[in-house]
């Protein structure tokens, strides 16, 4: 049985049971906390009743309840706050999770944890096989072979490579919420380069290259259904950009980690043209960016005692803490963690074991849920007077 419900029909059913049934839910708000009941659930919202007024100046917010010897657990957003009533948008997702020993307390920001595997992190690496390494490329590879190279003298050895073949480049590191041009939304989209061989020929825009992993704009317009006129006028605008910018050839290619994507390699010629192969080598490069930035966060991992993760909620048999969300994938369920504590001027030692990694409303963070296997009778009695109080 999956431990979760993402089914739009099966969510709505499953909150009109929660409403029929009139359970209490807890309501949790950054640190806050009160209780309430559903009261309407229609097609794409409902209505919580809450005990107590919370103000409320971001969108996010928790909603857990123990219901048929379950506890369910999602994240959502408020439409709108009338008093001690929420409008909240249905959730994508709700988690069941197994019944809890022991009450949790929420922390977050005032409680952090440190953390050291009991064994070393396990990475594979998605750089591609390159065959031999050129002379020009041997100081890359040099760096890149340390523990942690120097991410910011890789980009630079990088784009000086770029240079021999681009008359124009950019290397851009991805921030969630920057606005981004069209050609990186695209390549966003499919993870894959994007190129436009001849920026004065129309059919440049919708080339096929699906057996290169290679996307154009057409594929876009493509895939958004557009109509014959839409498309022509959309590429005539495009054409006329890159002319005005005396662009001639344009690449945009993404470096990805995992699932994510960190940033972007922009590339324009005035004379001549990219090929194929231009954006095959591209794409390898943009790898060695990834690889050295991946290598910088496992170090992270084994020096983390200096790294202090806000703690979501803890209590006598476990805890949830914030991570970001390229190091979070790095951990796997039933990895065993030594986690050093700090809360409310205490400091805790104990041993746990990864149950369960939670996606959140932000992209790049995931929540790392723990349960002791190790601590101290003392320090699990503090917690749990922490978190009854």
């Amino acid at each position: 049985m999956n431990n979760f419900i993402d089914d739009p029909g099966k969510i709505l059913s499953f909150l009109k049971r929660l409403r029929a049934s009139n359970i209490s839910i807890d309501v949790i708000y950054q640190n806050k906390k009160t209780r309430g009941i559903v009261r309407y659930v229609g097609e794409f919202s409902f209505e919580i009743y809450c005990l107590t007024k919370i103000e409320i100046d971001k969108p996010e917010i928790e909603i857990e309840f123990n219901f048929e010897s379950k506890v369910y657990h999602f994240t959502t957003e408020i439409l709108n706050q009338k008093d001690t009533t929420l409008l909240l948008m249905l959730p994508a997702r709700i988690n069941i999770w197994a019944q809890r020993k022991y009450p949790r307390k929420n922390v977050y920001n005032q409680a952090f944890v440190s953390i050291s595997f009991i064994k070393p992190v396990e990475y594979s690496s998605d750089l591609p096989q390159i065959e031999g390494v050129s002379e020009n490329l041997k100081d890359i590879k040099s760096e890149l072979d340390k523990d942690v190279p120097d991410l910011k003298r890789i980009v630079s050895m990088i784009l000086r490579e770029i240079s021999k073949m681009s008359d124009d480049y950019d290397f851009v590191f991805y921030k969630r919420g920057m606005t981004l041009p069209s050609s990186a939304i695209i390549s966003r989209l499919f993870r894959k380069p994007l190129l436009v061989e001849d920026t004065t020929n129309l059919e440049s825009y919708i080339t096929t290259y699906e057996n290169f992993n290679i996307v154009t704009y057409g594929d876009y317009m493509k895939k958004a259904n557009w109509d014959d006129s839409k498309v022509v006028d959309q590429i005539k605008k495009l054409r006329a950009t890159f002319v005005s910018q005396n662009t001639r050839s344009f690449a945009c290619v993404p470096v990805r980690v995992k699932n994510d994507i960190i940033g972007f390699i922009f590339c324009r010629k005035s004379n001549g043209r990219f090929i194929i192969r231009d954006i095959l080598y591209l794409d390898a490069l943009s790898y060695i960016i990834s690889e050295a930035y991946i290598k910088g966060k496992i170090n992270s991992l084994k020096n983390s005692r200096e790294l202090k993760l806000p703690i979501i909620d803890i209590g006598g048999g476990g805890l949830r803490f914030e991570i970001d969300g390229i190091i979070g994938k790095l951990i796997k369920p039933d990895d065993v963690l030594r986690m050093f504590i700090e809360v409310y001027n205490k400091n805790l030692q104990t041993i746990g074991k990864v149950i369960r990694i939670d996606t959140t409303k932000s992209r790049n963070k995931l929540w790392i849920a723990c349960q002791f296997t190790y601590i101290s009778s003392e320090d699990q009695q503090f917690l749990v007077s922490l978190a009854s109080s």
